[in-house]
């Protein structure tokens, strides 16, 4: 029976439990302590608190765990050892320590009593328990603790859970095996390593094992360490080790007495015997204690009753939580572990079982692999089930028994029991899976066969497979195994799951789901979105909470709401308003079906009365049937922006693209992201909304770049329309109202602008020419162009974007009006009748002078001539008896009030605050109010009949020209050229700010101290505090006063000085010193703070300057919205368009001009507004997916594809390694070895494959012919082999093309001069990586070692005698890039001349690792001479064989003893003597005498000898990538090919042998997969290359 997987309900912890009783009333209390103090720990901070912690769980520890002890000494057969384990003294020991009864240790003879654990042990509190750290192993830290082991397993989780603060598992892993001497093969290894931590990584598992650092345990430990070291960021794998206490080697360091962690354990010694150390990479041990000693085994029974309560928890997956799934991973192993597996399966336990890993795995495997599946009739639930089941023959079982007697498995009377517990496997064969790690994919799909294990033992349970899978995070396996068939899945089936997937952020699933069926406008209700919100507003969604949370707690706080514990969604729509801005209303606040919205017991009701809150952090009763329950239009938008506010990025980015609205959605995400990244303080999550915002703003900004480039008006219908579901704005103006420079500087915008700025103008119409026409009128209608309409005629004076190109009525219906417009239907369409002539003139000259353009330029002229009649009157008319010009000037500046009072009201905001909030955001509108105000002060005190107050107002109204002249600079901001330089002024304004703050502390500083040196015991005066910082302040620009210090015309009589007669004199000291400390101030001011000045400018400069674009067009925005919505009088006649204005909101707020529309540019409503959205909804899908496609291309998709394959490959070249390693090839028997591994059994197999199948066709054809065929055709022969045949074929091809890759690329960066350690030592080069090879880059801490081999010192005659590290410079004698007089030595290099530095060659391919000669005779280039000998390679058939449609051959190779490697025969070249003559001589020395076995064949060999080396080929000269080469060193080799094309050698059955014993040599097939020393490999695929080979 398959392993049960159902649903959870809660206990009163919060822990999924299964139906059933509870937890016991003490330990509920214990807990809830520990929880009690947890929120206490949360509200304090500080080690005081942290220490309190420790505390309370150790005293949790010490009341509820217990240890177990011996307390009656009953004697074994040894003398002095009780039953137990312990002796006699440990026994009094342990009595006297624990202050137990002497009389409870009593001495009972062997024969009177067996020991027994619950009678002759007693339980006390444990004494083992804490951190422990292993000392001497990179200090791993660990937690631990000495458990009874008949503790009640509720108390053992709820101390796991809340004591080591361990989260709930997803899955169990228990791993049995090998205890001992168990050694894993290599690639076995790292199967089982990276696989197991893999999965466990991936669903949030627990490893459970033994504990100790040996066997299999070993492994899990070292597979841990190892994923720790690669994953720091990750989150640590939790690694149980249950293990017995009493075989802990060195277990009493562990007897923690006075409670101070950690403790210290060490692994320094032998293992004893019956004694184990623990493993020092697991996370936590749980060692069980039955009070013996030396007993290994004990913890089973524990072990499985824990895991048994594990399971009956829930897994971390909210609301579609089931049990914790277990699985038995088994590896290698003893009788134990068959008993092990057999007890797992009768608890429905799935086991994987690895083949190949040894002994009792391999057993089972082989039983499982050769049973015969039986079917039969099983009673399940009361029905009759058929089952397939596998029995175990007699032939397969003495099979077993062989194999148990060849690998000594157990004792031959104990046989028969576990063939037994065999036949109890087989029997529960559906839950046995086998795993073969040697089939070439092992290393990359063993955790995917631990999940598939699971799966299959619940197929039948299809919606706990995939709630498994949820909660794993395991999208692969759900693709592979339940999904994979055509099933028809019902969307009230996925809702629930859909939920869970979306609350614990699994992208991946609810993509799959929604592509299976999954509705969002059925499943989105508003339950469901409160349960949302509830869920991310909880503790245990991280990062999440600190943004979500927090930003309603403070919204609450601001508000002062009552209520903090609970969210509705009308409080998410206030949130989201003090995010952007009350310009924003979101239909959360607007419509009461969302806001009266609350929850009682599990339904969702509607009312105004109250709003019920949903607690933050407690979980939602079970959903009952609901109400009436609302519905949203666009679920993908509310699921959209949850995930925004919960910084779910890719969930978000997911429902972007299931919703509508692309640009506004991106736009509304980015405005949101950047609101909470300004209101966080935490570092990192700050980095990441940053990083949101930037993504979300290049999607608005690629989608409008898509759609402009496809249309041009329809982008600009975008970009204005009004959003209803998006607050009622538009894009441009959430995009404004968010600061995004960057969307409002794309053409589209500046186009929509430039519209807007132009009105009913085209952009033909130059500035020279609009300015004369506003000089003569008359010449309007001749000298200026305007936008038609389809009739030919102007547009009437209006923002022109939104002209239809399909009918006039769509035309009048979209143009939006700058104001107030009647429409006598209310907005509908209306309709337009032919003008006449002086009609289209009238309308001419009002679309002039109605253009934004236009107004811009009435203005500027106003204001020139409001700033000449303010300096007129400043400078003439300005006296106590008021003037016509002074009037006329009052009355100017009371319009520029009544315009900055519309401007307020006209802001987008709700509130009077708000509205000033964002008018003072502008710099301009602020210097208009000082303006203003400083007028208005100046005039006041100009009322009062006073001379003083008088001269006041003049000085008042001078500063207020002055700021009216500032406000001029704001025109410039229309032009491309000086408004980004407005831009560099107000960065430059505030660097200056900050500087005169530093410069303030120099001056204050100097101006104390040099006043209190200059005039001692002065009064403290209105005068005197000028006078101290008069002369300091103006030092700074140049103004020295040194009359005035040296004390010139003054006079010491304090009568004098005192009344302003005569200037003080200085004191004498003052005098000398004052000038000094002026000196040393001035440099600080002159020579630093000024450069530092000048550099903060240069620096304000250069960063504006690179988006100075981006600046202007934001600041050119605030231009054209405030001259879009002025009146188109300017001053001082804008008054009458003020007082129209006025007088129409009157009647507007009366009820009386309902006819009256007011329409904005910026904000538009539009007839074609679903054709609109599709079009925008396919240029967003077009966009996804060209992103899609270019992320393919990027250079990280590469290297990871490409890593992924060099794995594979990797995989395929450690089995053949292993293949080559599993035969034994030698020198006198390599001509066998070979036919044994070629072909010729293939062959036969294949004939006899062929004779079966004539056979059957006999059969067939009989049965024909005698009428006994079956009426069916004869099914066709599907030739699988044919294309698995052809498939391996095309991956052997590819996998060499990438070999012979890789062969040119170790060659280009002289991969193989770099390995380590250095051949034939044990030196390790020091590291180079590939950008460092080059000596002209730069590489500091380049420090490599030296090295020359003790035979190149003896100073052979073929080696230079001179060390030139240990002679001076001036020594160095030898001559490089030339001929040598000294050796007689061409120190010439193939590759041109290469770098010499103080008379030491250096590598001409770069830095090596080493320096010096290592086993190198010559500094620098070292001449060497390889000859390739080859023949082409035949078949039994006289034929040359080929190999993927090209002839293979065979070539000479030595064997290199020193390295281990395959080599081409070489020789260093001697001087005077040229290669061919050279290798002519090594030829009959050494080549030909590898072939010759007798006097006949030699005198043949010698005869065709002259022809071979006649038609020698040259195939390569120059540098070699040699392991012997150092960074003064070097092989150059000239590479010599000669081709037996006559066939000669083929004709001679001679065996190869060695001219010498150590030189091994043979014929080898030419192939990339050859391992061969040096460069052979390149020169071989060279020399493939030239003849046209396989390779």
């Amino acid at each position: 029976m398959a392993a049960k997987v159902g649903p959870m309900k809660s206990d009163n912890y919060g822990n999924q439990q299964p139906p059933g009783p509870q937890s016991s009333k003490g330990v509920a209390v214990s807990i809830h302590s520990i929880q009690h103090h947890d929120e206490a720990e949360d509200a304090h901070s500080g080690s005081g608190a942290a220490r309190g912690n420790v505390i309370n769980k150790a005293a949790w520890v010490k009341k509820k765990i217990k240890m177990r002890i011996c307390n009656c000494y009953i004697p074994a057969e040894e003398n002095d050892i009780c039953q137990c384990g312990y002796s006699k003294m440990e026994h009094r020991t342990k009595q006297n320590f624990k202050r137990s009864p002497p009389e409870q240790s009593v001495d009972i003879p062997t024969d009177r009593l067996k020991w027994k654990c619950k009678k002759h042990t007693k339980t006390i509190p444990t004494n083992a328990f804490g951190e422990i750290e292993f000392v001497g192993l990179g200090g791993n830290i660990g937690k631990f603790v000495r458990v009874d082991k008949l503790t009640e397993m509720p108390i053992m989780l709820d101390m796991m859970m809340k004591v080591w603060e361990l989260e709930k598992p997803n899955l169990l892993i228990s791993v049995t095996g090998g205890a001992k001497n168990f050694i894993m093969k290599p690639r076995l290894r790292d199967v089982f390593r990276r696989g197991l931590m893999k999965a466990a990584q991936s669903t949030g598992a627990w490893i459970i094992t033994g504990g100790t650092h040996a066997g299999v345990m070993k492994h899990v430990g070292e597979a841990v360490k190892d994923y720790g070291m690669a994953y720091t960021n990750q989150k640590p794998v939790i690694t149980i080790g249950l293990v017995p206490w009493g075989v802990i080697q060195n277990r009493d360091t562990l007897e923690n007495k006075q409670w101070s962690w950690p403790v210290e354990y060490y692994i320094d010694e032998l293992p004893k015997e019956k004694e184990s150390f623990l493993d020092p990479n697991h996370s936590h041990f749980i060692m069980v204690d039955d009070g013996t000693q030396h007993k290994f085994a004990t913890e089973i029974t524990f072990r499985a009753n824990l895991e048994k309560e594990v399971s009956q928890r829930g897994t971390n997956t909210g609301d579609v939580a089931v049990r914790v799934p277990i699985i038995l991973l088994v590896l290698e192993g003893g009788p134990g572990t068959l008993k092990t597996v057999t007890n797992a399966l009768k608890t429905n336990t799935p086991a994987l079982i690895v083949k190949g890993s040894g002994r009792a795995a391999d057993i089972l495997a082989h039983a499982f692999k050769n049973s015969k599946p039986v079917e039969s009739d099983e009673n399940e639930n009361g029905e009759m089930v058929k089952k397939t089941k596998k029995c175990m023959d007699s032939a397969l079982e003495k099979e077993i028994k062989e194999q148990m007697k060849h690998i000594n498995f157990c004792k031959e009377e104990e046989m028969t029991t576990h063939i037994e517990r065999i036949k109890h496997c087989l029997a529960k064969s559906d839950l046995i899976h086998i795993f073969e790690w040697d089939t070439g994919t092992g290393a990359l799909d063993f955790d995917v066969a631990i999940l598939k294990a699971l799966l299959r033992a619940n197929k039948n349970q299809v919606m706990d497979q995939l709630k498994l899978a949820l909660a794993w995070n395991r999208i692969d396996i759900v693709k592979s195994e339940i999904f994979a068939d055509d099933k028809s899945w019902l969307t009230l089936n996925l809702d629930d799951v859909m939920l869970s997937a979306i609350q614990l952020n699994r992208v991946d699933f609810v993509k799959l789901f929604l592509d299976n069926g999954v509705s969002l406008k059925e499943f989105l209700k508003t339950k469901r979105l409160l349960q949302l919100y509830k869920y991310g507003s909880a503790k245990h969604t991280g990062s999440s909470r600190s943004v979500l949370t927090q930003l309603l707690k403070k919204m609450r706080r601001k508000k002062k709401a009552e209520g903090n514990n609970g969210i509705t969604l009308k409080e998410v729509g206030e949130l989201m308003q003090d995010l952007l801005g009350d310009y924003y209303v979101p239909y959360y606040i607007s419509e009461s079906r969302y806001a009266d919205a609350y929850m009682e017991d599990g339904k969702i009701k509607e009312g105004l009365a109250s709003v019920v809150r949903i607690p933050l952090g407690v979980e939602l009763p079970p959903a009952k049937k609901v109400k009436e329950e609302p519905d949203f239009v666009n679920p993908a938008q509310e699921l959209f922006l949850w995930s925004v506010l919960n910084n779910r990025q890719d969930m978000a980015k997911l429902f972007w693209l299931q919703g509508k609205d692309a640009i506004a959605a991106a736009l509304v995400a980015h405005a949101l992201l950047n609101a909470m990244s300004e209101r966080t303080e935490d570092i990192e999550l700050l980095a990441q909304l940053t990083e949101n915002t930037n993504e979300f703003m290049n999607l608005a900004i690629g989608v409008l770049k898509e759609c402009y480039s496809t249309g041009e008006k329809k982008t600009q219908y975008l970009l204005t329309k009004k959003l209803s579901e998006w607050g009622n704005t538009s894009c441009i103006l959430i995009a404004v109202k968010a600061n995004n420079r960057q969307f409002i500087s794309q053409t589209a915008c500046q186009d929509l602008f430039n519209s807007i700025w132009m009105g009913g103008l085209t952009q033909e119409n130059g500035t020279f020419r609009l300015l004369v026409c506003i000089a003569i009128p008359v010449l309007i209608p001749f000298l200026i162009a305007f936008v038609k309409n389809e009739d030919g005629e102007p547009v009437h004076g209006e923002y022109r974007t939104h002209l239809s190109e399909q009918n006039q009525a769509e035309t009048s219906l979209a143009l939006p009006s700058q104001r107030s417009r009647l429409d006598s239907e209310g907005g509908k369409k209306y309709e337009t009748k032919p003008d006449g002539k002086c009609r289209k003139i009238a309308k001419k000259f009002s679309s002039f002078y109605l253009a934004p353009v236009i107004i811009f330029y009435h203005n500027m002229i106003s204001y020139a001539v409001f700033l000449c009649l303010y300096s007129y009157v400043l400078i003439s008319t300005f006296e106590p008896i008021v003037s016509e010009e002074e009037i006329v000037l009052i009355v100017w500046v009371i319009t520029f009030v009544v315009e900055e009072i519309r401007q307020v009201s006209t802001i987008e905001s709700t509130t009077v605050k708000t509205k000033l909030q964002s008018y003072i955001k502008d710099v301009w509108n602020v210097l208009d109010a000082i303006a203003i105000l400083l007028f208005v002060i100046g005039m006041i005190l100009r009322a009062i009949p006073h001379e003083e107050t008088f001269e006041a107002a003049r000085v008042f109204l001078g500063v207020s020209l002055v700021t009216f002249f500032l406000r001029l600079l704001h025109i410039f901001s229309v032009n491309k050229n000086l408004g980004p330089k407005l831009v560099m002024i107000m960065h430059m304004v505030r660097d200056l700010v900050y500087f005169v703050v530093i410069l303030m502390v120099f001056v204050l500083a100097y101006a104390i101290a040099s006043y209190a040196i200059l005039f001692p015991k002065t009064e403290l005066t209105l005068d005197n505090l000028k006078s101290i910082f008069w002369r300091p302040y103006w030092n700074i620009y140049g103004e020295l006063m040194l009359d005035e210090i040296q004390g010139k015309g003054c006079t010491k009589v304090a009568e004098l000085y005192k009344n302003s007669t005569m200037p003080r004199c200085p004191t004498e000291s003052g005098k000398y010193f004052v000038p000094v400390l002026m000196g040393a101030y001035m440099l600080m001011c002159y020579i630093l703070l000024l450069n530092l000045l000048i550099a903060m400018f240069s620096y304000t400069f250069k960063m504006v300057q690179v988006n100075t674009d981006m600046h202007w067009c934001f600041q050119r925005y605030r231009l054209i919205n405030e001259y879009y919505t002025r009146p188109f009088l300017a001053p001082p006649l804008i008054l009458i368009g003020h007082a129209i204005g006025l007088i129409t909101y009157i009647l507007k707020k009366c009820g009386k001009a309902s006819c009256c529309q007011t329409t904005n540019a910026f904000v538009n409503n539009v007839s074609n507004e679903r054709e609109l959205r599709k079009w925008e909804d396919v240029i967003a899908d077009t966009f996804h997916h060209k992103r899609e496609l270019a992320d393919l291309e990027t250079t990280e998709y590469r290297v990871k594809t490409t890593s992924l394959r060099l794995e594979q490959l990797v995989n395929k070249m450690d089995g053949l390694q292993e293949q080559q390693k599993a035969v034994t090839v030698t020198t006198d028997d390599t001509e066998s070895v070979q036919k044994t591994l070629t072909e010729p059994n293939l062959v036969t197999l294949g004939k006899r494959i062929e004779t079966i199948e004539e056979q059957l066709k006999w059969i067939v054809e009989s049965l024909s012919e005698h009428h006994l065929g079956a009426r069916r055709a004869i099914p066709e022969v599907n030739d699988a082999r044919a294309e698995e045949k052809k498939q391996e074929e095309k991956k052997t091809t590819e996998s060499r093309a990438l070999v012979c890759h890789m062969l040119e690329g170790q060659v280009k960066f002289h991969t193989r001069s770099r390995f380590s350690p250095y051949p034939d030592t044990r030196i390790q080069r020091f590291k180079v990586p590939d950008d460092k090879v080059p000596w002209d880059v730069e590489y500091p801490v380049y420090n490599p070692p030296h090295y020359t081999s003790p035979i190149i010192l003896a100073k052979p005659n073929w080696a230079d005698n001179m060390d030139l590290y240990s002679v001076p410079i001036a020594e160095r004698k030898l001559q490089f890039n030339a001929i040598d007089s000294v050796t007689n030595t061409k120190r010439f290099s193939y590759a041109g001349n290469y770098p010499v530095k103080q008379g030491i060659p250096l590598n001409p391919m770069g830095r090596t690792g080493v320096l010096q000669r290592g086993l190198l005779g010559r500094w620098g280039p070292n001449h060497v001479v390889d000859l390739v000998i080859t023949r082409w390679k035949f078949d039994e058939n006289n034929k040359k064989m080929l190999k993927d449609g090209k002839p293979q051959f065979e070539f000479v190779a030595v064997k290199m003893t020193a390295m281990e490697t395959w080599a081409l025969p070489e020789s260093i070249l001697t001087p005077g003597h040229p290669p061919t003559k050279h290798l002519k001589i090594k030829f009959s020395d050494e080549a030909l005498n590898l072939f010759g076995d007798n006097r006949q064949q030699k005198k043949e060999i010698k005869k065709q000898k002259e022809n071979i080396l006649k038609k020698g080929k040259l195939i390569h000269k120059g540098y070699a990538d040699d392991p012997r080469n150092t960074d003064n060193a070097w092989v150059e080799s000239t590479v010599y090919l000669y081709q037996d094309k006559e066939h000669v050698l083929r004709h001679f059955s001679f065996k190869l042998k060695a001219t010498t014993p150590d030189l091994p040599a043979t014929w080898l097939t030419a192939s990339s997969k050859l391992s061969l020393h040096g460069a052979h490999g390149y020169f071989l695929k060279l020399v493939a290359e030239m003849l046209d080979a396989s390779f």
